[in-house]
């Protein structure tokens, strides 16, 4: 069976294969030798296409980011109810973050110590004019009784609650026992955000 890197042109297959081992091993293991050897390229096509190891995770944060980007798509979907894409949306959010955590956290760091990458800036920028705003019209579609003050302070706790288990890692589980690794556990976590949002 052909793999699926082989459809992809060196360049993508580099950003493929860097976003798959920051998954698994993390960003402090990745060289550009590393990259190389899994992406079935040679150093030089690295260099070529890059120019450092900085600029390649660069574009991985920005394909995780486009990802993430696309998730806030559900909230659009006209074809569903307002509950089913706002449950669409969290589900999607949740596991992208869960997969990707060592790039987000980077990003938060990041954007704490007022460090932006381009890859962070554009994403704080849809989350500023799109992002947000679709969660918050969403919500209030949802629930009409509820004006714009308290619909923004729902969307920051769908948002903080979405954040707070990923950024806090394997210390959940051993604070409170809780393994948000755990996709079940993650679904019971992200029902609850949703009924939250919904009805609280």
């Amino acid at each position: 069976m052909e793999s699926p890197l082989n459809c992809l042109t060196t360049k993508e297959k580099i950003i493929k294969t860097t976003m798959t081992m920051i998954a698994e091993e993390g960003l402090q293991s990745i060289t550009i030798r590393k990259i190389a050897a899994k992406a079935g390229v040679n150093v030089a096509a690295v260099n070529y296409h890059f120019g450092s190891k900085n600029a390649v995770i660069n574009e991985s944060l920005s394909a995780v980011t486009d990802l993430l980007k696309d998730a806030f798509q559900n909230l659009r979907d006209d074809n569903r109810d307002d509950i089913t894409n706002l449950s669409m949306f969290i589900n999607e959010y949740t596991d992208i973050m869960f997969q990707y955590p060592d790039i987000l956290i980077n990003m938060i760091n990041h954007v704490i110590h007022n460090q932006l990458l381009d890859g962070h800036v554009e994403y704080i920028m849809f989350l500023k004019t799109e992002g947000i705003e679709l969660i918050k019209l969403t919500l209030g579609r949802i629930r009409p009784d509820q004006d714009d003050h308290h619909l923004y302070i729902k969307t920051l706790h769908l948002v903080s609650g979405l954040s707070y288990p990923f950024l806090m890692g394997k210390q959940i589980k051993e604070v409170m026992g809780v393994d948000f690794l755990n996709h079940e556990i993650r679904q019971v976590h992200t029902r609850m955000l949703l009924d939250s949002a919904c009805r609280g």
